[in-house]
């Protein structure tokens, strides 16, 4: 939901400035940011910092290349997209990072769960949705299918990425402290 809403406040922001007909030197030289969208992306922001399982994420996205990604929060976009119940009462905490280009199919979800076991299972029908229906480019195809679901301790966790298996041992690094 934040991302749509992200989405059409960038749409409108740059309307507004492509509709400007004011000279540029009437115009401050310094101005605060005082679009909703610069207030959106605070949000998403202190919303990242506040998950506990943003380290081990930011553990495993340490190692190799990855696009911008932004954590999915909205339960309906997690259950319709992601195939995942927010709800879940076998799920302590959960992160769900995606790259918001299509173009670049990119994800990092990381459950912490009662059973990891049942919360894997749940990861793989992602994965099968993400090649089945997700995956619109031929890399992107080739990126699902190599995507990594795993456990560890108390964790569950999709790659699909680039450099998953680097993702993935950083990530057990962090885990195993």
């Amino acid at each position: 939901m934040k991302f749509k809403i992200f989405t059409i406040l960038m749409c409108a922001a740059l309307l507004t400035a492509c509709g400007k007909s004011r000279p540029a030197e009437t115009e401050p030289a310094t101005t605060a940011p005082t679009t909703a969208a610069a207030v959106t992306e605070t949000d998403v922001t202190e919303e990242d910092a506040e998950n506990p399982l943003r380290e081990l994420a930011d553990a495993a996205t340490s190692v190799g290349e990855w696009p911008s990604l932004w954590e999915v929060d909205d339960p309906q976009m997690i259950e319709d997209f992601f195939l995942l119940d927010s709800s879940n009462e076998n799920y302590r905490n959960m992160i769900v990072l995606q790259c918001p280009m299509s173009a670049n199919m990119t994800e990092l979800i990381i459950i912490e769960a009662d059973k990891p076991y049942d919360a894997a299972a749940d990861l793989e029908a992602r994965r099968k949705k993400a090649i089945e229906q997700d995956a619109f480019y031929p890399n992107d195809v080739e990126k699902a299918e190599a995507a990594i679901i795993g456990t560890k301790g108390d964790y569950a966790y999709f790659i699909l990425a680039d450099s998953a298996k680097d993702a993935e041992k950083a990530l057990l690094e962090k885990i195993q402290g």
